[in-house]
């Protein structure tokens, strides 16, 4: 009886071993939450490197090469604090082939771009985050979505109608997108995306597409509109890189608030979206 109750016993304890077992087991391998692996990188002088090819089809433009990106994105406790990003145009002598923008807190220093004359011994526009493109709805380069804000990432996810892998392909509207503040500056309704996660569940991809009207002026000054279908593939590696971004000499930097307009005029009421592709770098 004893030697019969014993294995009983026995035989109990080894069945509720293995479901324990098999609990533990599937919780490993369930997969991490995106959102809490993202913030896990927020570390306070670390970042991830950048690279960026965007394609855009405007019409009657002859220049068909990509412009390409490249840079890094700082990290602090609570998110990014900064990005130091250059890109490179194709080569135009009419037009330059270069522009880069450094973004510390809502401050972006802007070097590169047409914009008229600029006063002696300046090379950088400060924007204050309140102006323009620059500085507003966390877009960095060519790229629209800050996959880097939790929030967003998190609607991306679940926005997305395929998922395989660690791909989420899907669309966001830009009031899903953007805050109610932030869509004067924004252009364009909606954006189809490929999101892309590695297998620490951090992105390391995203593939956006959309379409906008962009109103510009010409070299004589007439107000003209044109119609863009941007590609843009970011790539982002070297997760906990360290990265320091500084802003460039005071001395060389004039406030955008300080400067002319350009040729052409713009009603008040309109407001001013700085476009890269629309306002030409040099």
């Amino acid at each position: 009886m004893i030697r019969r109750l014993t294995a009983t016993l026995l035989a109990a304890s080894l069945a509720a071993a293995a479901l324990t077992g098999g609990q533990a087991a599937h919780a490993a391998a369930a997969p991490a939450d995106p959102v809490k692996s993202l913030r896990a990188q927020f570390v306070e002088g670390r970042g991830v490197l950048v690279t960026e090819t965007s394609r855009s089809k405007l019409p009657g433009d002859a220049r068909t090469a990509p412009t390409r990106t490249t840079g890094t994105i700082a990290f602090g406790r609570h998110g990014v604090v900064g990005a130091d990003l250059t890109s490179k145009y194709p080569p135009s002598p009419e037009l330059g082939d270069e522009l880069q923008e450094i973004e510390l807190g809502r401050t972006t220093y802007v070097r590169g771009f047409w914009w008229g004359p600029l006063p002696e011994g300046k090379k950088w526009i400060l924007f204050n985050g309140k102006d323009s493109f620059w500085g507003q709805a966390h877009q960095r380069a060519d790229q629209v979505i800050d996959v880097f804000d939790p929030r967003t990432l998190r609607l991306l996810l679940a926005k997305a109608t395929v998922r395989k892998g660690g791909e989420y392909r899907g669309v966001v509207t830009s009031k899903e997108l953007y805050k109610k503040s932030e869509l004067m500056f924004v252009e364009f309704p909606k954006v189809s995306y490929r999101l892309f996660l590695d297998r620490n569940r951090l992105p390391i991809r995203l593939v956006t597409e959309y379409q906008y009207t962009s109103v510009g002026y010409d070299k004589d000054g007439n107000k003209i509109k044109d119609s863009y279908h941007p590609l843009v593939d970011t790539r982002y590696s070297g997760y906990g890189t360290m990265v320091a971004i500084a802003p460039p000499p005071a001395d060389e930097v004039v406030d955008f608030d300080d400067l002319e307009m350009p040729s052409g005029e713009q009603s008040d009421d309109e407001p001013l979206t700085l476009d890269r592709n629309s306002i030409s770098a040099r």
